[in-house]
């Protein structure tokens, strides 16, 4: 099986329904879910580089704030992230590094073994990235997921404060 074969397989075998029975929506390849104050954002980033052969890819996972509005036309863009981090930083250090890791997310490449690389992404979703993904419930929840988290964890707080000033503003004017 080709690669890019590989990947759509995963796409609407794994990734659709695991995100659709947790409540995601979709644009495409961005997913999110909201509540009132931000949204759960899972994109897939495939590299310019990459071919029908060989697939060069990573899983993004974030915040927007303020959440992606069912009623906006416009799609939510990957740089208006509050937070923007690679799968690894939801998956334990002892299974990020397998076959088809590489330095920048994962590799799929034609023959590659289907059934061993689907299983790998189904554990990932569910016994790792989905359980944390979704204890995020609120921005408190989100604050503390993300403390340790260089970069990211001071740019999520700087997103609150602003989105909590512009509530002010409106509320003020």
């Amino acid at each position: 099986m080709k690669a890019i074969e590989i990947l759509n397989k995963m796409n609407t075998e794994i990734l659709a329904p695991i995100l659709r029975e947790a409540g995601f929506s979709n644009d495409g390849d961005i997913w999110w879910k909201s509540t009132e104050e931000f949204s759960l954002v899972l994109t897939l980033q495939n590299y310019w580089w990459s071919t029908d052969d060989k697939i060069d890819f990573r899983i993004n996972l974030g915040l927007m704030i303020p959440p992606i509005n069912k009623k906006s036309k416009k799609r939510p863009e990957i740089t208006e992230l509050a937070v923007c981090v690679s799968q690894d930083c939801y998956l334990p250090e002892n299974v990020q590094f397998h076959k088809y890791k590489n330095s920048i997310g994962y590799c799929i490449k034609n023959g590659d073994n289907v059934k061993e690389f689907l299983e790998l992404i189904q554990r990932d979703f569910k016994e790792f990235i989905m359980p944390q993904l979704l204890k995020q419930e609120t921005l408190e929840d989100c604050v503390d997921f993300y403390k340790n988290v260089p970069f990211w964890n001071q740019r999520l707080n700087r997103f609150i404060e602003e989105q909590r000033f512009k509530l002010m503003n409106n509320l003020a004017g």
